[in-house]
Order: C-alpha cells, then structure tokens, then sequence
C-alpha cells in the first residue's frame, strides 16, 4: 500500500514562506522579550536568545523540553521562572495559537517584570505610607488639642490638692486622699506627654549614644520587667558607632518593644533575642518586611528585638502601630504608637516582619553620628532697671486660656501675699498689662491660646522695653515649648500640670530678686 503523498506547495509559494520565516526568526532574535514555541503536546520547539536569558539555559537545552506552564490563549497571565542560581524571576506571560512547521503550535511571549514589580511595590509602599503620615499628622492634631485641654484639667487638680493641702494640719486624715490625688494628676500628665511624644511633637534631648552600653545598663531592668519564663538572648556588637538620639526615649523604645514580646508569648515559655549591629546597605534589603521610613543608603546602627511568641499574620502588622490595639486583649494604651513617634523623631526606620506561631521581629536603624559636645545656656532672669514705687502687694499677671487654671494661679499667689491679675488671653494680657505695668512683677504665661498666644504677648511686651519677668508654663516639655517659643529670654519655664510648690519656689526666686532690686535703688 502505497504512503499518502505529502500535500504539494509551488516552489514560489514555498520560497515565500521560508523568506516569512526567516524574518520571523530575525526579528524575534533581536525583540527584549522572550519567545518560545511551544507544540501541541508542550514540547519546546524554538526558543530566541531573551528566552534563554529567563531559564538560565541555552536553546540546544531547551529544545525538546516540557514547557511547564499552562498554557491560556489570548491573556496575560504572570509566572515565575525558576534558574538554577539566583531567586524566581517573575514574567508576565501572553500566548497565541499558531502554526509552525506546518504544525500547530502555541507562541508563548516572556516579559520580565522584575523592575515593574518593583515600581509596584514601591509607589504601594510610599502611597501606604502617605496615607499613614495622614493619619498620624490627623491623629497628632487631635492628641495636641486633647493634651492641652487634659493638661489644663489636670492642672487645676494638682494645684487645689496642692492648697488644700497646705491649708490642713499635719495630723489631718484628708492629707493621704489629698496626696494620692495630687500624685494621680501628675500621673496623668506624664500620660498627656505621651501622647505629644505619639504625636511626634516633643522635643528630645540628643547626644551621642552608645546603644550596645545603653542595653547592657537596662539588661536588669528588663529582666526584672518580663516574666521569669522568658530568656533574654543578647547578641551585642562592642565597636559600633554613636548614634544620635535621646537616652529617655531611646528606653522607651526599647521598653515598649519588649513589653509588646513579652505579651506574645503569653503564660509559655519563650526567647527574646536583642541585637545590635552595623548595617550595609549591601547585607540586607528587608525585602518581605513591612518597612516604614527610608533605608539608610550607606549604613546604619541596627537593633533589633526578636520574640518567639504567638506572631501575626502580614496584614496585621500596619496596625500594630495604631493606639489601643493589640492582637492578644483589648488594646490599653499608646504602645507601639508612641515608639513610632519617638523612631521618626529620631531619623530611624523601621522594619517588621512576623509569622502566626513563630514570632515577630523589630528592626530599628538609626543613622550613626558623632557625640554632640554643645551644652545647653541656663535661662537668665530680666529685672527691671528701676522702679518709682514699689506696690504693696507685688503683682503677678497670670495669662492663660483655661478659666479653672487663672483660678488655682490666683488662689496661689494669694496664699503667697502676692496680688494677681487675671487675661484670658494675649490680646487681654496686653490691655492689662499696659494699664499696671510698674506694678507687675511677673508674668505667668500660657504658651498655647486662642487670638494671640504667648509668643505674640512677650514680643509685644518686649516691643514696649519692658523687662519684666516671664515664667512660660506649658504642657509641652521645656525643649519643645522652647523650640515653639523662638525665643530664650524668658526668666523661667513651668510644665503643666505642676505641684503648687513648685511654682511658688518659681516666685520666690524672682520676688526676691525684685525686692532686692528695690532696696538696692532706695526704695521701702
């Protein structure tokens, strides 16, 4: 029997298709993006020099092999292909039918998107942490306002527990109510700081760190901190450079940290591993991890806190600096928020990663420095120059916002023989001011008020040359009150909320000064 004879196809028509495929075969040499043939039965048949790039193997090599792939007509699907050396490349994938060798076959176009996936996961990260800046910047507005209204309240709690209890005798049992009630408002105000630290908007006293010292000095303090289950693992590099930052709230870091491991790993047994070390840019590049802030683009001091507790899963970790939340129990206080704050305060950026059952890990990376050797000038104390008459009672003008605050200020300086004047704000201050002026000893002056705060009444004050005596009070720490302030000629700075000995001991100092000054010109 004889064989079916092959189809005939006219020599000029096969002349044709073999200049179509010879072009083909050029063109598709030269093109970025891979091309593979593929046959009916997932056999590779052709593959051009940017296909072999992607699977790390020569044509000859390829030829004849299963493709692997499933195989979707007319539709961009995204794969990984993996080489023999090196981590999975991800390509984007479009396939069309076609016939090769007068066969039918599939044409399997290879584009790498590596430099895509990258672009993507970058422009996610910065739109994820835009989006985040928003709602810290949302959030410390709301708990700048919160802090001062809470500060005032507390101020006005502290100071009538304060008089009340300088007007009881020493045998008095409302003493011990009185006295846990002046400690608790204090309490509450190192609470309203950090919330301002949360916020991002204290001031830090920086100077040059040493971070594997700093952990060795806390190393009992944090063992006395966690449970007696847990075991401390250090791994602290001995010649790493200083790193700028602030000794409180680089503890607090540390702290809060330690206290979030020591929650995940429950009633168990558990290791908590701290390190410190010098980082490269070329040892670690945090791919995976959830980072906020930009690596550094030389090097860093990196200290990082490793927990094996309960861990969480990827979408979970953006919370976690959230206030109030927490994956274990009802959220109950700032937490991880405030070191958030405290880390972007500091030029340091963060880096997390965690898994269910396995643990989570913190990475810090500070920029390294040199010690700062600047000291800080003392405020100095401005009295006037002359006076024609002393009053009877020196004059204090208190200029606060808060009605309840004037108030507890009034009753103080009362107590103390002193006369005290009362503006609700600046733009008040500045009226009653100028009608007393040879009067006033001093000038109690709230930083943060409505129509005209306290920056805008000393500079006024000051443009009427007058030299009188500033006590600024605030809820702010004195750093950032000052960084706020713009000016360093006040006599005295006061923190809200503050005991009633403490302002009077303020007073004192500038009455005495003030009387001196009146004796030394003359006057009784």
């Amino acid at each position: 029997m004889n064989p079916i004879p092959p189809k005939f196809i006219p020599q000029s028509k096969r002349k044709a298709l073999g200049n179509h495929e010879k072009h083909f075969r050029l063109l598709i040499h030269h093109i970025s993006d891979g091309v593979v043939i593929v046959g009916k039965n997932g056999l590779i048949r052709f593959a051009n020099p940017a296909a072999e790039q992607l699977f790390q193997r020569t044509s000859e090599q390829l030829t004849g092999s299963p493709f692997g792939f499933p195989i979707t007509e007319n539709r961009a699907t995204e794969i990984e292909i993996s080489s023999e050396h090196g981590r999975p490349t991800p390509v984007e994938m479009r396939v069309v039918p076609i016939e090769w060798e007068e066969e039918p076959a599939y044409l399997a176009s290879l584009r790498d998107v590596t430099e895509r996936r990258k672009s993507e996961e970058e422009r996610r990260r910065h739109e994820i942490e835009r989006q985040y800046s928003q709602k810290q910047e949302s959030l410390g507005v709301l708990a700048g306002g919160i802090a001062h209204d809470f500060n005032n309240l507390l101020m006005t709690i502290v100071a009538r527990s304060g008089l009340a209890l300088r007007a009881l005798p020493q045998d008095s049992p409302a003493r011990e109510h009185l006295t846990f009630i002046e400690k608790a408002g204090l309490r509450g105000g190192e609470l309203a700081n950090q919330m301002l630290a949360f916020a991002g908007q204290t001031k830090l006293d920086f100077q040059g760190v040493q971070l594997s010292k700093l952990l060795k000095d806390m190393t009992p303090f944090l063992r006395a901190t966690i449970s007696k289950r847990l075991t401390f693992e250090f791994d602290l590099a001995s010649s790493l450079p200083p790193i700028r930052a602030d000794q409180t709230q680089l503890r607090q870091i540390i702290i809060n940290i330690v206290t979030n491991a020591s929650e995940a790993s429950g009633e168990g047994n558990g290791i908590i591993t701290i390190r410190t070390y010098e980082w490269k840019s070329t040892m670690q590049n945090f791919h995976g991890w959830y980072v906020i802030g930009d690596l550094p683009t030389d090097r860093g001091v990196a200290l990082a806190i490793q927990d094996t507790g309960c861990g969480m899963t990827p979408d979970l970790i953006p919370k976690i600096f959230d206030p109030f939340f927490s994956t274990k129990f009802p959220g109950r206080g700032l937490g991880l928020a405030t070191l958030l704050g405290i880390a972007q305060a500091h030029a340091a950026t963060i880096a997390v990663r965690s898994q269910p059952d396995v643990g989570t890990e913190f990475v810090l990376l500070f920029p390294p420095t040199t010690p700062n050797t600047s000291t800080k000038k003392a405020p100095t104390f401005s009295i006037p120059e002359q006076h024609t008459s002393l009053p009877k009672k020196p004059v204090v003008l208190v200029v606060d916002d808060e009605e309840d605050v004037r108030v507890a200020c009034s009753l103080i300086f009362q107590e103390m023989g002193l006369e005290a004047l009362v503006a609700s704000d600046g733009t008040v201050g500045i009226q009653v001011f100028q009608q007393h002026q040879k009067d006033i000893m001093a000038v109690l002056l709230d930083l943060t008020m409505p129509n005209m705060d306290g920056q805008q009444f000393f500079d006024h004050i000051r443009g009427l040359n007058s030299p009188v005596p500033v006590i600024l009070s605030s809820g702010y720490s004195e750093e950032e009150a000052m960084k706020r302030f713009h000016n360093s000629g006040i006599a005295a700075f006061i923190q809200k909320p503050y005991q009633v000995e403490v302002l009077i001991a303020k007073i004192q100092e500038i009455r005495q000064n003030f009387e001196n000054h009146g004796i030394e010109s003359g006057q009784n």
